[in-house]
């Protein structure tokens, strides 16, 4: 069993491997800091929603593969994603531009993105985003760092202006997603603050019907959309090759390996 793979190395696995193909099972976004400027003003992040455009991030990054998303939620959690939020932005760079004059900045500005060193996907998609936004005159310049760098200046110490880096689940619960954009959640690293949103997940974690509690979750989601917290992308493709010796392998709903359906091929 080959985990994670790119279509460029499945392609070069012999033909005693079948390759199964889904997605990693994480949100992969341009998180931004919505504590610092000018990412504290939504008309900002909701431009750059406007200015980047998806499909093209994935032809480059994913060759076409993928799932595109619009809210901190991937397709594998069925009864709580929402597909139309992938389309609540699309590319429109004359809408960014207008978005970023209302805000104050005619001539867009400048700052970093910060990513890890060690996922190319996201360097590559930084870099396709970087390209993007100089249409309608934003500069984005990107920093690679290494990983325990990121971990402990973005992810902990958020000291950071914004970072493509996918998110994942713990659990099979909404909750493992959607908790960290509660205001006061230490894994807040994007500074997240909304009453509504806060609010909303109160509800969402008390309700005792599953029904009510998906459908909190879900606006949710539709808040985090609303207001534009991050600019959503994609869940990025998986490849998995298993010797045809073996059959059985499942895409678990979560950023993990499921063996346990494997079995001897008959």
């Amino acid at each position: 069993l080959f985990a994670r793979l790119t279509p460029e190395q499945g392609g070069q696995l012999s033909d005693q491997f079948q390759i199964y193909e889904g997605t990693m099972n994480l949100v992969q976004a341009l998180y931004l800091n919505n504590a610092v400027k000018p990412f504290q003003d939504k008309k900002v992040r909701q431009a750059l929603c406007y200015a980047v455009d998806v499909k093209q991030i994935m032809d480059f990054v994913s060759n076409g593969k993928g799932s595109p998303i619009g809210s901190s939620m991937y397709p594998s959690f069925r009864k709580y994603f929402i597909p139309e939020l992938a389309n609540k932005y699309p590319h429109d760079p004359e809408k960014a531009k207008s978005l970023l004059a209302q805000a104050g900045y005619p001539n867009g500005f400048s700052f970093t993105i910060t990513v890890a060193s060690n996922y190319d996907q996201h360097i590559e998609t930084a870099q396709v985003i970087a390209q993007e936004l100089k249409e309608v005159g934003i500069k984005a310049d990107i920093q690679e760092v290494e990983w325990n760098s990121w971990l402990e200046d973005v992810y902990n110490h958020r000291k950071y202006e914004a970072t493509v880096i996918g998110v994942d689940a713990s659990t099979l619960s909404a909750s493992s997603l959607l908790s960290r954009f509660v205001s006061n959640a230490p894994n807040n690293f994007i500074n997240f603050h909304s009453d509504s949103y806060d609010e909303t997940y109160q509800k969402a974690e008390s309700a005792v019907q599953e029904q009510e509690r998906t459908s909190y979750f879900k606006k949710c989601e539709t808040i985090l959309s609303d207001e534009a917290a991050n600019v959503y992308l994609q869940d990025l493709p998986s490849y998995v090759a298993l010797n045809k010796k073996f059959t059985g392998y499942t895409f678990f709903p979560l950023y993990a390996q499921d063996i346990a359906r494997i079995k001897p091929a008959s």
